[in-house]
């Protein structure tokens, strides 16, 4: 499903928040900035990957890829282990929430998609799944995303 880069996430799901950014809903079809990125984003968009908010009972593989896998995409970062594809991951910063799907990492990292800056400074800056902050955030604006 693509939806421009820094455009409003779509109105017809009820887990999400108003006002939410969507970042990362690429296809073959329209062209993605590329670039390099930091390792330490790399790291920390992982994380929040590895922490999905929203899952699928089915799967998107990745339309860029020359061979297509059979099933979902896997990552690795260090000892961890994840698979892409199946769900959305949700990044918050300051007051502003930004919905990805959790393909965004392989787009990085097998594609070379270069997210906006104001998404790499949420990563950057926001905080991580499951801490204080986040949850907070959530508790904050009653908000369920599981």
């Amino acid at each position: 499903m693509y939806i421009p880069d820094l455009s409003p996430y779509p109105d017809n799901k009820e887990y999400h928040l108003l006002g939410t950014i969507s970042v990362g809903w690429l296809d073959k079809r329209h062209p993605y900035l590329q670039g390099m990125t930091a390792e330490e984003f790399r790291d920390r968009l992982f994380i929040f990957c590895s922490h999905p908010v929203i899952k699928m009972r089915g799967f998107h593989s990745c339309e860029f890829c020359i061979l297509k896998p059979s099933f979902l995409i896997r990552a690795r970062r260090g000892h961890k282990e994840i698979w892409l594809g199946n769900a959305e991951i949700r990044v918050i910063h300051e007051d502003q929430v930004y919905s990805a799907p959790n393909l965004i990492y392989h787009y990085v990292v097998a594609h070379n998609y270069r997210p906006p800056e104001e998404f790499i400074e949420a990563v950057l800056k926001g905080p991580l799944p499951h801490t204080w902050k986040y949850e907070r955030f959530k508790e904050k604006k009653k908000i369920d995303w599981w």
